[in-house]
């Protein structure tokens, strides 16, 4: 476990705003992470733990339903010998934070993008010429971070630069500038 993983107060940050996102609960400190109740058909809860501790072992040995995730920041071997045999990892995701200038996007030619802020959050959403949804997203803001979440572009669309675009949208609609910017991406969506 050489992994120093996560600020856990920047974790929460980005729990907190990721749940208001998605109109989550707020996430609850547990065994030295943050636990999120979901509460949905696919997932009942997932704990977060922003380095590997005898908590998340603890946590993970109480587990019996396939509802229930653990997520850590730290590598994946890190998270496998925390786990009791039979579990599965998922792909990993990378926690990031935005450079201080995020990368300009331009949105190509036959597409256009409309946004929409209710709140704290915002949604922004690319379309196709002939109306068709080509990509989408959402950002949560609360007064200490700007978190990008659920940032899809379509299959047929993809390598044109619509995400690129899709965030830089995002990012101009943040109320504090000041506001540290955190994304979660899969290896695909980190390039």
């Amino acid at each position: 476990m050489n992994n120093p993983g996560v600020d856990p107060a920047v974790l929460e940050a980005w729990l907190s705003a990721r749940s208001i996102a998605r109109g989550l609960p707020l996430p609850i400190p547990d065994h030295g992470g943050f636990r999120v109740d979901t509460k949905s058909d696919a997932e009942i809860a997932r704990w977060v733990f922003p380095k590997a501790n005898s908590g998340l072992e603890h946590v993970a040995r109480s587990i019996s339903d396939s509802r229930y995730l653990l997520k850590l920041c730290g590598a994946a071997g890190d998270l496998q010998s925390a786990l009791p045999s039979g579990w599965k990892l998922h792909a990993p995701g990378c926690f990031m934070q935005v450079a201080s200038k995020a990368p300009i996007g331009h949105l190509p030619l036959g597409y256009t993008i409309e946004v929409k802020r209710t709140g704290m959050v915002s949604e922004a959403r690319v379309f196709t010429e002939a109306g068709a949804l080509a990509a989408s997203g959402y950002a949560a803001e609360t007064n200490d971070v700007f978190v990008y979440d659920r940032i899809i572009t379509e299959p047929d669309h993809r390598r044109r630069g619509l995400g690129r675009a899709l965030m830089q949208t995002l990012h101009d609609a943040r109320q504090n500038p000041s506001a540290t910017e955190l994304l979660v991406a899969t290896e695909n969506g980190r390039t």
